[in-house]
This record gives structure tokens, C-alpha cells and sequence, in this order.
């Protein structure tokens, strides 16, 4: 009896820790279907959430889409207005003498302490950007399948576009507008022409006055001119200001002018000097000669002031410079204004002489005198040796880019016309018509 009442006291211990294992599997397996249950709940839960990012992103995307376009039609517009309000003259005057002044002073300012010129590398960014646009383009077709490539490809482009569209809005501001207005008047000046005596009075005047002042200049110990360019500047700069009284525009902020990284394509193609209207920055050709110098600071300001034709920036350049207390700044004045006034006095012997005739009046006119000629030759040569002392690597260019400038000079002349520069002659025979009350006698 004792031995069968182990028996069942053994069988039920067994039958109770089966059960017991038994309830433990079935707790197990609650719990794994728990856990299932709730990596089902996850991922649901991270499925809405990347589907809400993702309808976030194209939301955002579409905003931005918004904002661009918006943006967009904004420059766009407002540069269709202003070249529609630009038809008139009296709103481009006015838009010279009161905004325009603020934004080139502004720019002049914030580019002019900058060593190089950011016009110039800003249109070298610009040229490379169009270029890879095209090869975008080109591959297009290729790999048009690939989304990161199109994401790409539109990213570009609508930043190209925006980048052109800004480029006519502030192109429209500083050049369009200043360009459209009234030609510069001579002040008291009357429309008349001028006959032959009277060019050749203003001819010998300016003559006498450059032989004048090459005896005036500093001189080293070799009787060589002394060329300092920043007291040139200065005193090119004291001399348009004081001439803001009669032309308002030459009151403002004038920004020094820098010399530019493409001066040998500059030389080429016979420029001396750039405004880049994009940045108000002024710029010289590095190989120009000195004696040059201070004529061309003067015209290329005169640009930046808001007298963007040509005749405008030469008369400008002559009236500071020959006006100037500095006898170098009205040294080198006369010397340029010579070049134009002798061409015109020669065009004016051989519409009413024969050759023979022609050589023999000009021989009987007062001539350049020998310092002058010596100056001129020293000044041509230092610029030879500065052109000759640097390197030229785009040097097989040069004979195109004669041919290209030659070709824009004559366009430009015919569009200009009158405004070009030649046209500052007719100006200088005005001014000196209402100063001198007369040109027919000899002053």
C-alpha cells in the first residue's frame, strides 16, 4: 500500500507540472502573438509616418515651387514696367537725378574695396554656367531615366533662369534706364554748325594750351613726366566734383578704378577701359599709357555717374581735366581732346580743298611742339615694355579679337551716331562757342 500510494503521488506530480508546462507554452505563445501584434502596430505606424513625410516633403516642394515662380514673376515684371516707363525720356531723367545715384553709390562702395573685379568674374562664372547648361542639355536624352540626374537638371535650370531674369532686372536699373535719358546739353549752347575757320580756331586753342602745359608737369632728372596714379585719381576725382554745380549728376561716390584681368583681350581690341554695370565697378587696361590715364579714369566715372553715351563721357572727361588745378590731369585732357579736335579741323580742309591745298593751310597752324611729342613717345614706350614683360597665353587671339572689335566700333558708331566718340567735337565747339562768345576770331 505504501508503495502503490507513491505511484499516485508521483503520476500526480507529473500530471501537475504538465500542466504547468503546458501553461507556460500557451503564455509564450500569447506573448510571441502580443509581440506581433505589436511589430504589426510599428510598422503601420512607421509606414503612415514616412508617407506623412513624404506628403510634408511635397508640400514643402510645392511652396518652394510657389515662392520661385512668385519670386520669378516678380523680377520679371517689374523689369517689363521699367522698360516700358523707360519709353519715356522725362521718367529716365528723373530716374537719374533721384534713385539712380543710390544704387550706383551703393554698389561703387560695396565692390570698390574689393582688390579684383568681381563684374569681370561674375561674367566668367556666367559664361561657364551657360556652357554646362548645354552639356545638361546634350545628356538630357541619355539619362533621363535617373531621377537624381532630373532633380538635378531642373535644380539647375530654374536657378540659370532666376539668374538671368535677375541679371536684366539690375541691367534695366543701372544701364537701360541711365542710357534712355537726355543727351547731355552744353549749357547756353545753341544747335548750329560750325565752319572751318571756327574748328580751326578751337584746334590752335587746344594746341597752344597742351604746349603750355608739358612745360607745367613734374619732371624726374631726365626730363621724363612724373606719373603718380593714385594722385592722378585724386585729383581727376576733386576735378568732376567740381563740376557737380552745372551737372548735378558728378556729386556722387566715385569708386577707384581697377585694372582688368582680360587687359591683353582689352589691348586687342583697342578699349582702354570697362563699366560693368552689374557691379558699378569701373576698370582700366592695364597696357595703357600714363599720359591716357587720367582721361580715361574721367570717362569711364563719367559712365558710373549716369553718363553712359559716349560724346557724354568724353565732353565730361574734357571739361574735368582741362579745368583741373593738377597741370598733369589738364595736360593729359588736352592731349586727348587734340586727337579728335586735329582729326576733325583735317576732315573740314578736305571737304572744301584739294590735298595740296590741305598740307599747305595745316603746315601754317600751330603745331605740337617737341616735349610734347617726346612725352607721348615715352608714355607709348613704358607701355610697350609693361605689355612685353607679361606673359600672353591667348596671344593667337589677338588678331580676331582686332577683327571682332573693328567690326563692333563700326556698328556701335553707326547705332550711336552722333552720341559715339567723335561726337564729343561738336560739343567742344559749343562749350567753347558760349565761352568764348564767338569762335571767329583766333583766341
Amino acid at each position: 500500500m505504501g508503495s502503490k500510494m507513491s505511484e499516485d503521488v508521483r503520476k500526480k506530480h507529473e500530471t501537475i507540472g504538465q500542466g504547468t508546462n503546458e501553461s507556460g507554452i500557451e503564455k509564450q505563445g500569447t506573448e510571441k502573438q502580443g509581440t506581433e501584434k505589436q511589430g504589426t502596430e510599428n510598422n503601420g505606424v512607421e509606414k503612415q509616418e514616412a508617407g506623412k513625410h513624404a506628403k510634408d516633403q511635397r508640400l514643402n516642394g510645392r511652396k518652394g515651387d510657389r515662392g520661385y515662380w512668385r519670386i520669378l514673376l516678380v523680377f520679371s515684371g517689374s523689369t517689363a514696367v521699367l522698360n516700358l516707363l523707360g519709353c519715356s525720356k522725362g521718367f529716365c531723367d528723373w530716374y537719374k537725378l533721384t534713385v539712380y545715384g543710390w544704387i550706383s553709390d551703393l554698389l561703387g562702395m560695396l565692390t570698390g574695396w574689393m582688390p579684383f573685379v568681381l563684374g569681370e568674374l561674375l561674367g566668367y562664372a556666367g559664361a561657364l554656367a551657360v556652357l554646362f547648361g548645354v552639356v545638361l542639355f546634350v545628356l538630357l536624352p541619355f539619362l533621363r531615366k535617373r531621377a537624381g540626374f532630373r532633380k538635378f537638371s531642373a535644380g539647375f535650370g530654374k536657378g540659370l533662369l532666376m539668374t538671368v531674369v535677375v541679371i536684366l532686372f539690375v541691367y534695366t536699373l543701372n544701364w537701360i534706364l541711365p542710357f534712355r535719358g537726355t543727351i547731355l546739353k552744353v549749357k547756353g549752347a545753341t544747335e548750329r554748325g560750325y565752319h572751318v575757320l571756327e574748328v580751326q580756331n578751337v584746334r590752335n586753342y587746344i594746341v597752344n594750351q597742351l604746349n603750355a602745359c608739358a612745360e607745367e608737369v613734374l619732371r624726374d632728372e631726365n626730363g621724363s613726366v612724373i606719373y603718380d596714379r593714385e594722385e592722378m585719381a585724386r585729383a581727376v576725382f576733386t576735378a568732376m566734383k567740381a563740376q557737380a554745380g552745372e551737372y548735378p549728376l558728378l556729386s556722387g561716390y566715385y569708386p577707384p578704378m581697377k585694372g582688368a584681368l582680360c587687359s591683353d583681350f582689352l589691348e586687342w581690341m583697342n578699349i582702354g577701359g570697362y563699366t560693368y554695370p552689374y557691379t558699378m565697378e569701373i576698370t582700366w587696361n592695364y597696357y595703357c599709357n600714363d599720359l591716357y590715364y587720367p582721361f580715361l579714369l574721367a570717362h569711364e566715372a563719367s559712365h558710373h555717374q549716369g553718363y553712359y553715351q559716349e560724346n557724354e563721357a568724353n565732353f565730361i572727361a574734357f571739361l574735368a581735366c582741362t579745368q583741373s588745378e593738377d597741370p598733369l590731369i589738364r595736360y593729359a585732357g588736352y592731349n586727348e581732346i587734340y586727337y579728335y579736335m586735329n582729326n576733325a579741323y583735317a576732315e573740314a580742309l578736305y571737304g572744301v580743298m584739294d590735298k595740296d591745298s590741305v598740307v599747305a593751310m595745316y603746315k601754317e597752324q600751330p603745331q605740337v611742339s617737341d616735349l610734347v611729342q617726346k612725352d607721348r613717345q615715352e608714355a607709348r614706350e613704358a607701355s610697350r615694355k609693361r605689355y612685353e614683360a607679361a606673359s600672353h597665353p591667348a596671344q593667337k587671339l589677338e588678331t580676331v579679337s582686332a577683327q571682332v572689335a573693328d567690326k563692333g566700333w563700326s556698328v556701335q558708331g553707326d547705332l550711336l551716331q552722333e552720341n559715339s566718340y567723335e561726337g564729343v567735337v561738336k560739343m567742344v565747339l559749343q562749350y567753347f562757342d558760349v565761352q568764348k562768345g564767338g569762335l571767329e576770331d583766333a583766341f
